[in-house]
């Protein structure tokens, strides 16, 4: 008998495109009824299980709020993480590291690789199933081995996927230089190996793929790292190819700037994909979100106003994108603004889930950030950098050679460096830290084996009281004027006392909200940390498994994953050496070289 690999939407539920959950739509979709029913004509049987539905879709605009009931939604309370897959058509067995494991180890290797990528650049070859610790990318074997462990491990096991980026391979070869037509088809044929596993079955009607959300990574257009303003014709391939992915109510959306929200579970849960490239700092085509005119800027006002629209839903939101929302990945004014709108919206945002560095770490945004004077004296520093990079990449351009990912500061500056930024800002945080100051960003390790490859799973909160709206603080705007309006006392000229009000000073950042507590419906309770093992499974030359490398509740002691306990494992870490040496051996996958950099 064949498994069965997604989910059937019950008699009297909704199913919204491309998924099928428990919460009843408020309003019926007739277009998506009226496509349905011309599919199912074939059979007077299926006409009027058809009709049944319909008699049983609820026709009020009224948002219905129906506690969670496992037998009818069928949500497992989980979904996958998978990032930075960099497939390589030149990858061959055999094929000499320092020739990015494209050319056999016995051919004259030329100077010709410039990347600088963590990874040894010189010595070894490239096994089977790719080369860890180096800066080869993913053989297609890899890749193979991925989706297949996916298809026979978690299809049944999750409610949707977060897919974050960098479907094509890293321009490190000189003698192999990416083209737009071989990175298009990369793109191609990742996404149609997630349709191909997640595909529902032909003979059940009722049956719907589950929702897949991904976003653009900075290797997935040519030339990488460059995105111009949308409409383009970028936005416009990712259109074509991930049509089954982008909600049909998206989609005008995600051809003007690629990005868009995905309801995963309706009602309740929206998956937020960004398009970081336009946050980027080494996107010379853009100027951050410096003017209203800018695509940074457009893409920040469109996420408040959609934040703002799912508190008044109740809902609950991830944030998810390539590029990590890094002070010296980002221009300053995206940083400052997305940190703004993180801690703003925190009783809204349950999770920031990125990619891009290929390093399993956590990091914090923080009211502190925020200081103006800081974020002007930064932003001034900044400008003649980036000049002086934009610069440099012309000229490296005009040489056809323009690895720009090393002046990326996640690569650029080796993982020690790095890591001295991330232990100070471990250790400032202030003994009686005020919770509502800080968000945490989880960076995801990646398939490329820049290190080993890795996939990550979390759990969410599915267990709902029986009202909601008394548990989760919703926070309505604050009247930011009368934050500032200060009262004085004063004698009149017949010796009274009455108060007179100063004139509003400039108006001050409204108070940030609570964040949503871990019994939100879809807060991120745990995840668990898969690995390959890919020096065992070169040498053993049969189809790798990834198994479990830790999990953050056992690993790290963590109820659940709020920024309390994110906080206290910061702490820790810096306080015990065996955990941070821990931290830091699962930070490059079990590589053992946390301190070859």
């Amino acid at each position: 008998m064949q498994r069965s690999r997604h989910r059937h939407c019950p008699q009297g539920y909704s199913e919204p495109a491309r998924t099928c959950r428990s919460t009843p739509r408020t309003e019926p979709s007739y277009p998506r009824i009226r496509s349905v029913a011309r599919r199912m004509l074939y059979s007077s049987g299926l006409i009027l299980v058809l009709a049944s539905c319909l008699q049983s879709i609820p026709t009020t605009s009224a948002q219905v709020d129906e506690p969670y009931d496992p037998d009818v939604s069928q949500l497992v309370g989980r979904f996958l993480h998978i990032t930075d897959i960099h497939p390589d058509e030149h990858y061959i067995t055999g094929g000499s590291i320092s020739s990015s494991c494209h050319r056999n180890a016995t051919d004259d290797d030329d100077d010709g690789m410039r990347a600088m990528r963590p990874g040894r650049t010189d010595g070894g070859i490239g096994g089977l199933y790719g080369s860890p610790y180096s800066i080869c990318d993913s053989p297609f074997s890899l890749a193979n081995a991925t989706f297949d462990w996916i298809d026979k491990n978690l299809i049944n096991n999750i409610d949707f996927v977060v897919w974050t980026g960098d479907n094509a391979r890293h321009d490190s070869d000189n003698e192999h230089p990416r083209t737009q037509d071989e990175i298009e088809d990369l793109n191609k044929d990742i996404a149609k190996k997630f349709l191909e596993i997640f595909t529902p079955d032909k003979d059940d009607p009722f049956q719907q793929r589950i929702p897949i959300v991904p976003s653009i990574g900075n290797n997935d257009v040519y030339p990488h790292n460059i995105m111009q303003a949308g409409p383009n014709r970028i936005l416009q391939h990712f259109s074509d190819i991930w049509s089954e992915f982008i909600p049909e109510s998206q989609y005008h959306t995600f051809q003007h700037g690629g990005y868009y929200v995905s309801e995963v579970v309706p009602g309740k849960i929206a998956v937020v994909a960004l398009n970081t490239l336009y946050f980027f700092n080494q996107n010379a085509a853009v100027d951050g979100c410096k003017t209203e005119d800018e695509p940074g800027t457009d893409q920040m006002d469109w996420l408040e106003v959609e934040l703002d629209s799912l508190r008044k839903r109740k809902m609950t939101a991830y944030l998810t994108g390539h590029v990590p929302p890094a002070r010296k990945s980002y221009s300053i004014t995206c940083f400052t603004r997305y940190t703004d709108i993180a801690l703003k919206f925190q009783d809204v945002i349950v999770g920031h889930l990125y990619g891009h560095a290929n390093i399993d770490h956590f990091f914090l945004l923080s009211q502190s950030t925020l200081n103006p004077e800081i974020m002007e004296e930064e932003e001034e520093a900044g400008v003649a950098k980036k000049e002086s990079q934009v610069s440099l990449r012309t000229q490296r351009r005009n040489e056809q050679d323009d690895d720009d990912d090393e002046y990326d500061p996640f690569h650029a500056m080796g993982l020690n460096s790095y890591l001295l930024e991330l232990w100070d800002q471990y250790e400032d945080i202030p003994r009686h830290a005020k919770l509502t100051d800080y968000a945490i960003v989880l960076v995801g390790p990646s398939v490329v084996p820049t290190y080993n490859p890795t996939l990550r799973v979390f759990s969410y909160q599915l267990a709902i009281e029986k009202d909601m709206s008394q548990t989760i603080p919703r926070i309505a705007p604050v009247d930011e004027e009368k934050l500032d309006e200060e009262d004085e006392e004063i004698e009149d000229t017949t010796g009274k006392k009455k108060k007179k009000k100063k004139k509003p000073k400039k108006p001050k950042r409204p108070v940030n909200p609570p964040a949503a507590p871990p019994i939100t419906f879809g807060f991120p309770l745990n995840y668990t940390q898969y690995w390959m093992n890919l020096t065992e499974a070169n040498i053993e030359q049969k189809q790798p498994e990834y198994t479990i490398e830790y999990t953050s509740h056992e690993a790290y002691g963590m109820k659940d994953l709020s920024v309390t306990h994110f906080l206290n494992l910061a702490r820790q870490i810096m306080k015990d050496t065996k955990l941070k040496e821990t931290y830091l051996a699962r930070m490059v996958v079990q590589t053992g070289t946390e301190n070859d950099h």
